[in-house]
């Protein structure tokens, strides 16, 4: 589709001998670039930058710029091809990139010299990053960062890569012969010559496979646009709605049949020795592990058509798979929360990145597994979900001024006063260091044994190419406490007790001895939406059990959702902005931070029956609807062709909108704005959302009918399109409704109105009108009517008997 892959030269060639010598292109920075084109030196300006990842930057060789109007100019006028690299903070081959590559003088001269390198935090401009990493999986079939992307100046890519080796590695062992060269990775001065080569030689057919890369880009991120008119211009018609008849059905293929062959499809590709999907290094997949959990508690007519069994079986893999995630190395069993994947088949060696989105996601989860499994005060998930919660309230994470950090990175010294950093450095033990921070040897023997600390480290080689964990042990769970037990003749409370002593002392230590990994302490709205959601809902759930722990998960959920509202929405120009950092980023929402925050904002006031959250995601609701839905005619008769676009219209330097449908590391924009539509249709009785809900799901019918695995997101949305949803209503019975209601999983469309009749004129009363509820109760809506209701029975609520 895209480009060829560059060509590895002979090993004979020598940098230090090339036109572009250190002295040469010194020479050519203070007077011309290589084209003959006279231009004045490039300054480096990541300084104005409020991103940390962008900023950490300042003193780098490379004249970094900012993908703005002042960058893109310089790329036209001087006729440079614009080298982009996109990373963040936390990534640690960002990091490598950075320290081996671009530090090199004659890469970053011959950068600063031919080209306009520019810098950009992925988390503060997810919209460049997803059209360029698509383009870059297209090419070479993986991803990953850092991003790398030669752009011309028209911002078309020409060719783009993940890792390139350290400037001269490929050329180091001049004596090698071609076909051991031939085998060596391309390094970054290779690539970055060759490129500059072709654009100097052959320009005009650079920029045509340029435009030819972008047409096809197009074709690959088109999900959500095959019943898009030709006519309509970025699929937006302000005239489109106006009359427009929201009380009519949609015709669409979509069916509970998708769902049934999701589930096929999810099982051919399930892992079963070790949860998760696929052999190789796996991800969380927070999408479709909670597609697989809702299995068992759809409505019935979903279990009809998958089959019982088949439901049972995909619901218990996703069970599997979390207690293979929770005991594994991707969990940090000493100081809570999780990494961002494992780079092995068996959740042994993570990549060592902890990211607030995953461990958002992954709270929701945890939750989800311990309802679904009982509800038992000691199941493993509820601790796991209660450590997820602390660590996310914890001060690494958690701003005092309210809101959520972005990650924390995966490099560190390994101790204080070390000058260098290491992968993971935080998080590793000798046994040595082990038994040293734990003290006690009988404790030490019992702890190391769970954990499977190794004398010689339990890395395996396999894994570590570099001896970069030589002698080092990752903490993984190996045995039961019972296993335990029988190993060194105590009982398993004893074994249990023995590791969490040795947990603590090896956390004091930790924290004593070691330096902390640098965090990324920008606040994006997106990231702290999930947090808002999945801390609401915990503190609801824990309530009953745990009312300490459960009021500190509120009002961490509610303070951030404050500090959202007063430093990222601009009330009077009705605009969310992207992130904070030191000051609001000059970066505006994009369609994923609206989703987000409006799904955090429903989880919230359904915890605390608070309708000024209520009042605040309908009021987002309407301006994401307003900025990003694709509200063109489609070529049905009389319906929408529907689907939020993930920029607006006059988002700059973006070279197309797109519509992201696929779930990812995260749910995608649309997958989240179907939840938030249906729920707000049902709470406000609006019908309006609950027709662009169905019209958002049906705007995917083609790729979902082809491909439904790889929407599960979308997938939940159709149950409540054609069966439905449960809705209940509390009157003077707010708390007792939040308990009730909270204990169930979640599975189809649920909601929880708070019905203040005491309070006539309040924001609620007035946005529906409709609900006439008078007496003190709990009510559950018929399937008759939005507006009948019936008091709730013990057998709308079959989760209580089997929980608590």
């Amino acid at each position: 589709m895209m480009s060829a892959q560059l060509q590895q030269p002979s090993g004979s060639t020598t940098p230090t001998t090339s036109a572009t010598s250190p002295q040469n292109v010194q020479q050519l920075d203070s007077h011309s670039s290589l084209n003959g084109a006279s231009s004045p030196r490039l300054v480096n300006r990541v300084g104005q930058s409020k991103s940390p990842y962008v900023r950490a930057r300042i003193n780098s060789p490379v004249a970094w710029q900012l993908l703005d109007d002042e960058a893109v100019s310089r790329a036209r006028s001087e006729n440079k091809l614009i080298f982009l690299s996109i990373g963040f903070l936390a990534s640690h081959h960002c990091h490598l990139a950075h320290l081996e590559s671009f530090s090199d003088p004659n890469l970053a001269a011959l950068l600063n010299t031919e080209f306009i390198p520019v810098l950009v935090d992925r988390e503060e401009h997810p919209n460049y990053d997803y059209i360029y990493m698509n383009y870059n999986e297209s090419l070479n079939s993986i991803g990953g960062w850092p991003l790398n992307v030669f752009l011309t100046p028209d911002l078309e890519p020409v060719f783009s890569g993940t890792y390139w080796a350290p400037p001269g590695l490929s050329h180091n062992n001049a004596a090698a012969d071609e076909g051991e060269a031939a085998d060596k990775p391309l390094d970054w001065l290779t690539v970055v010559k060759k490129v500059n080569s072709a654009w100097k030689d052959e320009e005009p057919r650079v920029r045509e496979e340029a435009r030819h890369n972008s047409i096809d880009l197009q074709q690959v991120v088109s999900e959500g646009m095959v019943d898009h008119p030709t006519d309509t211009v970025d699929g937006h018609q302000n005239d489109a709605s106006s009359a427009f008849d929201y009380d009519q059905d949609i015709e669409g293929e979509v069916d509970l049949d998708q769902i049934e062959e999701a589930f096929a499809r999810i099982t051919r590709t399930f892992d079963y020795p070790y949860g998760g999907f696929g052999n190789q290094d796996k991800f969380l997949t927070p999408s479709k592990l909670s597609l697989m959990l809702r299995a068992t508690t759809f409505p019935a007519e979903v279990q009809d058509v998958a089959g019982p069994r088949e439901c049972a079986f995909i619901a218990d893999s996703a069970l599997h798979t979390l207690r293979r995630i929770a005991n594994g190395a991707v969990h940090d069993h000493i100081g809570g929360g999780f990494h961002r994947h494992s780079i092995t088949r068996d959740w042994s060696l993570p990549s060592f990145e902890k990211m607030l989105i995953d461990n958002a996601l992954l709270l929701g989860l945890f939750l989800d597994a311990w309802l679904l499994a009982g509800g038992d005060p000691d199941d493993e998930s509820a601790e796991t979900a209660k450590e997820i919660g602390d660590y996310i309230l914890s001060e690494t994470v958690m701003s005092s001024r309210g809101g959520f950090f972005t990650s924390e990175a995966a490099y560190s010294h390994s101790k204080r006063g070390d000058p260098a950093m290491h992968n993971g450095a935080f998080y590793l033990w000798t046994r040595k260091e082990f038994d040293t921070a734990v003290g006690d040897e009988n404790e030490a023997e019992v702890a190391a044994a769970y954990w499977d600390v190794q004398p010689h480290g339990n890395v395996d080689s396999m894994h570590d190419p570099h001896d970069e964990f030589l002698n080092q042990n990752v903490l993984r769970i190996a045995k039961t406490y019972a296993s335990l037990g029988k190993q060194f003749g105590i009982t398993p409370d004893d074994a249990r007790q023995r590791v969490a002593s040795a947990r603590s002392k090896l956390q004091a230590y930790r924290e004593r001895e070691r330096v902390r990994p640098t965090v990324d302490d920008k606040i994006v709205t997106a990231y702290n939406g999930m947090a808002i959601g999945s801390l609401a809902r915990a503190g609801a759930i824990l309530g009953d059990q745990d009312p300490e722990r459960a009021g500190r998960y509120l009002a961490a959920a509610t303070n951030a959702a404050q500090f959202i509202k007063t430093e990222l929405w601009d009330d009077a120009q009705k605009t969310l902005f992207r992130a904070y950092c030191g000051g609001r980023f000059d970066t505006k929402g994009f369609a994923e931070d609206y989703a987000y925050m409006v799904e955090g904002l429903l989880e919230l006031y359904e915890a605390s029956a608070d309708e000024s959250w209520l009042e605040w995601a309908d009021e987002l609701q309407s301006v994401q609807i307003a900025l990003f839905y694709d509200d063109s005619p489609s070529s049905s008769a009389n319906s929408k062709c529907g689907g939020f676009y993930s920029t607006t219209r006059d988002t700059t330097h973006t070279i197309f909108r797109v519509k992201e449908g696929i779930d990812g590391s995260q749910p995608s924009v649309n997958s989240v704005s179907v939840s938030n539509l249906f729920r707000l249709g049902a709470l406000l009785n609006d019908k309006k959302y609950t027709y662009l809900a169905k019209a958002s799901v049906n705007a995917f019918g083609v790729e979902i009918l082809e491909y439904p695995n790889l929407f599960p997101g979308l997938l939940c949305g159709i149950v409540p399109w054609k069966l439905g949803g449960r809705h209940w209503a509390a009157v003077q019975e707010n708390a007792r409704a939040s308990s009730l209601y909270h204990k169930a999983p979640r599975a189809a469309l649920s909601t929880l109105r708070y019905h203040d009749v005491q309070n006539p004129g309040s924001w609620l009363m007035k946005r529906d009108p409709t609900l006439n509820l008078e007496r003190g109760g709990i009510y559950t809506q018929e399937k008759t009517g939005s507006n009948v209701y019936r008091n709730l029975e013990a057998s709308d609520m079959p989760w209580i008997q089997t929980l608590f």
